[in-house]
């Protein structure tokens, strides 16, 4: 693992000075060589400062592919030469933060990094962002995500004073607080920076306002690899605690499941093509949060499958919609429109991403579904009602806004019909195929 930390290193350096076209190249190489290494030598090892298992490693191996993809995606701003330079650094650098946030075996620098992730974030949607509300959006995410991880900060010193450990494998006896107010209190501060990081619903406003105003690469890395940060972390802290919970924990559970179902209402009223999947990210990350809560082989296998599945099409969801808006120049529902007419291969892509949202077969997200379904059904059968509806109205905003884009009439008189390219289908096919060809190999996510 150090080998590969330090290969990427001078990489990283050697990418960041030559160019645009060089990170892309790095960033494809490792994906390859990391993957295979581990796929060929097992999941799980230690090197000390270091540890991988199963969800490491393909949340690495994912940070990896939507590094590439982003520079395949961002052509335009090598092409502009608009600080193409610097745009590779922070993207490399972002990419190298999320490699240690994902490989750490200390819990203290493992939150050391996921707050580091934010400064590069931050430099991307300010740095080539679209409107002068970039500033406004990348203040609301600094505010949320730092705010709501000073608490985690402190009870983390507290913890490792009382128990004398940050290692991710080392158990928190805390069930000496297990039926007390104070556990409650623990629970809730020690889970809300990631709660906010996934976002939950009641602290997701951060994350539409930031998509809204990310350029495409921001809305790519936001939406594939840094929302899976806070479901990294809950799985660690769940470890830590070994899945205890205190008496209002189902409650907790509910309002996390609800705020799914009103997220997933929310986006049948959207108008805007990005808001629309930033909000449809949000109602995910609640049935992510399900999996991981009921604690079972089957919902922590398939909140990772859901990682790994909506990290791939949610990426591509903001792909398809900012071309849409390089179209027509507005991401107005009411505008972009009728790309049946004009760009059916298009269509095409817009059809199958839309299907993968809604847990289409064989899509990855549909085996994520059905692992977490089990999961909760296993834990309480009155929680499934939460389910359903989600899964129902995921279908009818997919459904809305694949017609709503393809269909309709054409606005005339607006548009630039000479953007597409072949880089541009070819990330389509490197985000479809892992998407829709992972069910084969179903074993690789279980934990």
């Amino acid at each position: 693992m150090l080998g590969f930390i330090i290969s990427f290193f001078v990489s990283f350096f050697y990418a960041s000075f030559l160019g645009f076209r060089w990170g892309g190249i790095v960033s494809c190489i490792f994906f390859f060589c990391f993957f295979l290494h581990y796929y060929d030598y097992g999941w799980s090892s230690f090197y000390g400062f270091f540890f991988l298992d199963v969800s490491s490693v393909l949340l690495v191996s994912l940070s990896f592919l939507i590094t590439y993809l982003m520079y395949l995606a961002s052509l335009r701003i090598y092409i502009t030469n608009f600080f193409s330079e610097y745009f590779s650094f922070f993207v490399l650098f972002l990419c190298l933060v999320l490699i240690f946030s994902f490989s750490v075996s200390n819990f203290f620098f493992f939150f050391l990094f996921f707050e580091v992730s934010l400064i590069p974030t931050l430099m991307i949607i300010v740095g080539w962002g679209y409107q002068p509300e970039r500033l406004q959006a990348g203040f609301y995410m600094m505010m949320y995500t730092v705010f709501a991880s000073l608490p985690f900060l402190s009870l983390l010193f507290y913890f490792s004073s009382f128990f004398g450990s940050f290692f991710v494998l080392f158990f928190w006896e805390v069930s000496f607080l297990s039926d007390s107010f104070f556990f409650l209190v623990f629970f809730l501060l020690e889970f809300f920076a990631f709660l906010v990081k996934l976002p939950v619903y009641g602290v997701h406003l951060w994350l539409p306002k930031a998509h809204v105003e990310a350029p495409v690469s921001g809305s790519m890395i936001l939406a594939g690899v840094l929302l899976k940060l806070g479901g990294y972390g809950l799985f660690r802290v769940f470890f830590f605690f070994q899945y205890l919970f205190p008496c209002f924990g189902d409650l907790v559970f509910s309002f996390v499941l609800w705020g799914g179902v009103v997220t997933s209402m929310v986006c049948l009223r959207q108008v805007d093509l990005k808001g629309l999947v930033a909000y449809s990210s949000v109602g995910h990350m609640a049935v992510l949060f399900a999996g991981y809560y009921v604690g079972s082989f089957v919902g922590i296998s398939g909140a990772l499958m859901m990682m790994v599945g909506h990290g791939l099409c949610s990426s591509c969801l903001f792909v398809l919609a900012s071309l849409g808006y390089d179209l027509m120049g507005s991401r107005s529902i009411f505008f972009v429109k009728g790309m049946m007419t004009v760009y059916p291969s298009l269509v095409f892509w817009w059809f199958v991403f839309c299907s993968g949202n809604m847990a289409a077969p064989p899509s990855l997200n549909l085996c994520s579904e059905l692992f977490i379904f089990m999961g909760v059904l296993g834990y309480g059968f009155y929680f499934f009602f939460f389910l359903g509806l989600m899964s129902f109205l995921v279908g009818a905003y997919s459904l809305y806004l694949f017609l709503s884009f393809s269909h309709g009439n054409l606005l005339e008189g607006s548009g630039y019909f000479g953007v597409l390219s072949v880089s541009s289908f070819l990330t389509y096919f490197l985000h479809f195929v892992p998407l829709f060809f992972s069910f084969l190999f179903c074993e690789l996510f279980f934990v």
